[in-house]
């Protein structure tokens, strides 16, 4: 029976009923034997024993369960609640088990693992612990509901945040559990292949005729032959056991001439991991020479040799008449334009059919080089890796452009083939020969067949049929890669009425200086295809949002509603209605995105016309209303409509104002004051959160410094910073600018981070932080308590305060587990070196609580609300100087 020990189990995990204990740990069991059934891949009629087994005793551990808790709690709002928590278990584990056909086996298995993990732990740590409290109690003499009491007592605050602790433990130690299993397995399938593929090597090559061999080279330049069959003795003279460790016997072997090239040879192929293919000689005092071909594949192995798996072939005969052959076979073999040039690419002969395609006679290139025909349309690369193939296998092919006599360019086929006389002393080229056919109709026939095929005649822009396959493309890509894509189904209005009154012609010209237009607003990697008529498509791909369709969208309806100058007319004003949908929430495939984005046309159209419709209409409204949201606040930022304010940072010992935390506000003509929960959302999405972030901290650098040179007490000031500043912009560079520029001491400026900025990717933010440090920038972690909340890993960052999120503060006194939170983040913070100042502050009693706790500082409406700079100068000078 396969088992993985995803869950262990122990002591921690007995309730104190010596009968459900022995159940539950026959579900554990269960459970690890399924994990087990994954990490060694089992069949689907295996697995659905398992889970038919994982069902059954569920069943029966939960009727029994529930007969010990009804003794002690009959009709009893535990009773009922733990029976719930019994048929949400059935039921999800029912639902995991229908669903299993329609997703890979992996995904059911590793939900229907985390699952039970969690359940199993947190139903016994809290439900079954919590009853069996209760039992054990009412055992001993307790009253039913005086046991209740003790068991919620001894179950909330510390009990219940250690709960949760074990519960992160024992996800992160199954999860990596699970995965050391499935290596494990895969190590001991790949060891036992590949025992099984050198047995079937072995027994293969002993029948194989010639020479079957393995050939390693190390970094240093050593070389061994760990496997060869007994073909070795007869090529090499040599045993497969002399060059099992080291191959300097068969190097020695090659002819002189040739040894560096066969190096040479194995070194490019283990560099480029290229397959190996060389023709070389071996020489003997005592025998001819013998020409041999190599063929074999690399493979890089763990410890940074290449491993070759091939052949060589004894080939003497065939390169004895090999010379003589292949000049009269390329001469009589093909019908084409042929050149014979010697050694140095001098030409020495053409044919009749050179002559017809370049325009040359025989007499004005004999004597010269095929250098006279170049096109100048290949550049040195080119004309490099064509003799690199030459000089490599002898031979090269492939289309090149050339010029005739009369100096008119042309494609041509081109095969070029070194012609070599083997000898037993010297190898080298003899005579080049060239054949080449004029491919211009070929060319021009297929360039025609694909413009018919996929291009619309009278745009030139892709046909229905392109887009088709480039749309079924474009699925597979963003779906691969977990992207998003748009379609804009485009319909011109009032064209019918040009095409009425001023006749077809202008009606085409118009279609094409529409088809102009839209090109020129996408990107290279979008599409704009013409259906028919006065329909177009556009094909928008990896789009960030929803509303990057309607911006396209909305400047495709601008463009074609300036005016357009046609031949016969000038002025010729028209519209365009465009129905939009998305990959991948308004379908999956080529049919269902057409026929949405039909249909979210006519809603644009019954809309009154040029303007556009998303298939759903509350996308629509969302991308409108966002859009128009986003072009006020590029503008707000252009005229200066964005304002800091500023909410005083307390002392709890003192009560005096220590800092203030700098928030920015939009004070719109208009709506008046906004609120950057409307706003700043947007700008994160769009990037105009860096323009806004780096505005913010500069004028609160040039505030805290006209502050101190009023003779105001120094103060720190927090300035807020998106995590997208530390992604895309130097966040380093922009604090040294700003605090340069404006003179501001760099001990007073304190930056805020959210704990998802910081743990997005530790190694650089670390780096960033540090060098933020270096300047003496103050450093806070702002929320703490909502993100991840890992004490762990913040400890290793330069931090100087935690921020308690006002989350936790709202509902002291009135909330017993958020004041035990609170006073946990104190208590660690301290322990940690952190100070800590608590945001949300509206209450005596709250700040009475913090003030027993020790926090350091606090924030909020008890002391003042985010106010202007000249408010909060008054805060100042009312509490007086010391």
């Amino acid at each position: 029976m396969y088992s993985v020990e995803v869950f262990p189990w122990n002591k921690n995990f007995e309730v104190g009923v010596p009968l459900i204990d022995e159940q539950h740990q026959k579900l554990v069991e269960l459970l690890n034997v399924l994990a087990g059934h994954l990490a060694y891949q089992s069949d689907i009629p295996t697995l659905n024993n398992v889970f038919n087994d994982l069902a059954e005793y569920a069943i029966y551990h939960f009727q029994a369960e529930e007969r010990i808790w009804h003794s002690f709690f009959p009709e009893d709002a535990w009773e009922t609640k733990h029976k719930d928590d019994h048929r949400r278990f059935l039921t999800t584990v029912n639902r995991i088990m229908a669903g299993k056909t329609a997703r890979p086996l992996d995904e059911v298995i590793e939900e229907i693992l985390t699952f039970l993990t969690q359940w199993l732990a947190f139903h016994i740590l809290d439900t079954d612990m919590r009853m069996a409290k209760v039992v054990l109690a009412v055992q001993s003499g307790v009253p039913l509901n005086q046991a209740k009491e003790q068991a919620d007592q001894e179950m909330s605050g510390a009990m219940k945040v250690l709960i949760e602790t074990m519960l992160s433990m024992f996800d992160a130690l199954s999860s990596r559990t699970m995965q050391l299993a499935k290596e494990v397995v895969e190590r001991q399938k790949a060891e036992q292949a590949s025992q099984d593929a050198l047995d079937r090597l072995q027994k293969i090559a002993s029948q194989v005729p010639g020479l079957v061999f393995q050939f390693q080279l190390f970094p240093d330049g050593s070389s061994r032959i760990p496997y060869a069959n007994e073909a070795i003795r007869s090529l090499y003279r040599v045993s497969p056991e002399e060059v099992s460790e080291d191959a300097a016997k068969v190097l020695a072997a090659l002819h002189p001439d040739d040894l560096e090239n066969f190096k040479t040879s194995f070194k490019v192929s283990a560099r480029d991991l290229t397959p190996w293919r060389q023709e070389y000689r071996l020489k003997f005092d005592d025998a001819p020479v013998c020409w041999l071909f190599g063929n074999a594949l690399p493979q890089r192995q763990a410890d940074g040799s290449v491993l070759w798996h091939g052949f060589i072939t004894d080939i003497t005969k065939h390169k004895q008449t090999e010379v003589e052959l292949r000049i009269a076979a390329t001469a009589f073999e093909l019908q084409d334009a042929m050149l014979v040039t010697d050694a140095n690419n001098v030409i020495l002969k053409v044919n009749q059919a050179f002559t017809r395609i370049t325009g040359y006679s025989a007499e004005e290139v004999i004597g010269k080089t095929p250098n006279l025909l170049s096109s100048g349309q290949h550049d040195k690369t080119f004309y490099s890796s064509m003799w690199e193939s030459i000089n490599r296998t002898d031979a090269w092919q492939g289309e090149i452009w050339n010029r005739r006599k009369n100096g008119e360019m042309f494609p041509e086929w081109l095969i070029i083939t070194a012609v070599k006389e083997p000898d037993e002393k010297n190898e080298h080229v003899n005579n080049y020969v060239a054949s080449f056919s004029d491919i211009t109709s070929r060319k021009a026939a297929e360039e025609e067949i694909k413009q018919l095929a996929f291009y619309d005649p009278l745009t030139q822009l892709p046909n229905r049929r392109l887009l088709q396959e480039r749309l079924k493309h474009s699925i597979d890509v963003e779906r691969r890669d977990g992207k998003r894509l748009a379609l804009l189904m485009l319909d011109l209005d009032r064209f019918k009425a040009v095409n009425d009154s001023l006749g077809h012609l202008a009606g085409d010209e118009l279609l094409q200086q529409v088809a102009v237009r839209i090109s020129a607003r996408l990107r290279d990697v979008d599409m704009v295809a013409r259906l028919g008529g006065d329909e177009f498509v556009v094909l928008l791909e990896d789009i960030a949002h929803a509303e990057d369709a309607a911006r396209v969208a909305a400047e495709i309806i601008f463009v074609l509603g300036k005016p357009f100058q046609l031949t016969q007319s000038s002025d010729v004003q028209i519209g365009a209605s465009i129905g939009i949908s998305l990959y991948p929430e308004h379908g999956a495939s080529y049919e269902m995105l057409m026929d949405h984005a039909d249909a979210a046309l006519y809603q644009a159209k019954d809309q009154g016309r040029g303007c556009y419709a998303y298939f759903s209409e509350d996308q629509t409204l969302a991308a409108r209303e966002r859009i128009a949201l986003e072009t006020r606040l590029r503008r707000a930022i252009e005229q200066g409509e964005l304002r800091v304010f500023y909410q005083p940072q307390m002392d709890i010992e003192s009560g005096r104002i220590v800092g203030a935390e700098a928030l920015v506000r939009w004070q719109d003509p208009i709506e008046e004051l906004i609120p950057p929960l409307r706003f700043i959302p947007i700008a994160e999405e769009t990037g105009l959160i860096l323009e806004i972030g780096a505005w913010v901290l500069r004028e609160t650098c040039r505030q805290g410094r006209l502050w101190l040179d009023a003779g105001l007490p120094p103060l720190t000031l927090a300035v807020n910073v998106s995590p997208q500043q530390f992604r895309r912009g130097d966040i380093s560079a922009l604090v040294a600018t700003a605090l340069n520029e404006t003179g501001f001491p760099a001990e007073y400026l304190e930056l805020e981070m959210t704990e998802s900025g910081l743990l997005e990717n530790q190694d650089n933010v670390m780096a960033l932080l540090n060098k933020l440090r270096s300047q003496g920038i103050r450093l806070a972690i702002d929320d703490f308590g909502t993100g991840f909340s890992s004490l762990a890993y913040l400890k290793h960052f330069p931090l100087d305060v935690l921020k308690i999120d006002k989350s936790f503060i709202d509902d002291i006194p009135n909330l017993q587990d958020d004041m035990e939170i609170a006073a946990t983040i104190i208590a660690m913070g301290h322990i940690l070196g952190f100070k800590v100042l608590a945001e949300g502050v509206e209450t005596p009693e709250q700040l009475a609580f913090l003030r027993e706790k020790k926090c350091d500082s606090y924030q909020g409406y008890i002391k003042s609300p985010p106010v202007p700079a000249e408010a909060f100068a008054l805060l100042l000078r009312e509490q007086g100087f010391e």
